[in-house]
């Protein structure tokens, strides 16, 4: 049964197609953000008559520049890429077929980390076999 950190691990390995460090709930390092990354946030699980559905954050963090200001060239480049990497995509883990796509993109701000970051919250639903 594929469940929240199997989903997980589904997302690591497609992110790693963003060519940065990727991170996942627990392993999320502390303090402002030096360098771009992916953090994989996946939220609580929902089965229904057909498919398992799960909520999964997926952030694109960018370092503020020097002045604080948001660095919108490459947030312009890692939203564009998120939509091409994290949208439509299905696959199969162990008999289970499963399928995810973007429910939402946008991006947002954390003055604490100074940094800026795409929010591509994902729809990842596993098929009740």
């Amino acid at each position: 049964m594929m469940l929240t950190e199997d989903i997980a691990d589904a997302l690591y390995r497609d992110c790693s197609a963003f060519g940065i460090q990727v991170y996942r709930k627990g392993n999320i390092p502390k303090g402002e953000v030096t360098e771009p990354r992916v953090v994989i946030l996946p939220k609580g699980q929902t089965p229904q008559t057909y498919w398992r559905k799960c909520f999964v954050e997926v952030n694109i963090c960018v370092p503020d520049l020097a002045d604080g200001r948001a660095d919108l060239t490459q947030l312009g480049f890692f939203e564009h890429r998120a939509a091409e990497i994290l949208d439509g995509q299905v696959g199969k883990f162990e008999d289970e077929f499963y399928r995810y796509s973007i429910s939402s993109i946008g991006i947002e701000a954390d003055e604490a980390m100074k940094c800026h970051y795409v929010n591509a919250r994902i729809l990842f639903e596993v098929l009740n076999c």
